[in-house]
């Protein structure tokens, strides 16, 4: 008696187990950040010309660069593609994503230490691709600045640029 009270609770559980729902095709892959497909954030980067004791400081007129801010896997994180050319003499540069836009004096979205450094190579050329632990927001008005230094003040920004959200 036992050993059917056994068995029956074992046939019930395995025809519980074996329910499925239907799947309707076939599931799509994820899409790859690389691929410039799905939601993402974009900035065409210029430099910022400062004048410091009134003399203009052109080697910032020749940087340049782009940016694309992409969700990353888990939904918590995203990453980061940024490619820069730095007409300037810093070999280190730092950088941040910022709230508002170019010129405004705004915060940073998580503090610029966890924003990995630029390292500029000797031909001025820096590429970065790094995933951060920043959910990437669906609206809202965004810029990233590119630093001198890690002060990370007014008067060290060398390049400026307003994000752009586009949904896919």
């Amino acid at each position: 008696m036992k050993s059917a009270i056994i068995l029956a609770a074992i046939g019930a559980g395995v025809l519980a187990c074996s329910a499925t729902a239907p799947v309707k095709g076939p599931g799509e892959p994820a899409g790859s950040v690389s691929s410039g497909r799905g939601p993402a954030w974009t900035a065409s980067i210029r430099g910022v010309t400062q004048s410091r004791f009134n003399v203009p400081d052109s080697s910032r007129e020749k940087s340049y660069g782009s940016l694309r801010w992409s969700p990353g896997n888990p939904p918590t994180l995203s990453t980061v593609n940024l490619v820069f050319s730095y007409g300037g003499s810093e070999r280190e540069l730092s950088w941040a994503i910022l709230f508002e836009g170019c010129g405004s004096a705004s915060l940073p979205l998580n503090p610029i230490s966890t924003f990995p450094e630029l390292e500029v190579g000797n031909s001025g050329h820096v590429e970065l691709n790094v995933t951060l632990s920043l959910q990437l927001p669906p609206s809202g008005a965004y810029h990233i600045e590119i630093y001198r230094d890690r002060r990370g003040g007014a008067e060290s920004v060398v390049a400026c640029g307003n994000l752009r959200y586009a949904s896919g």
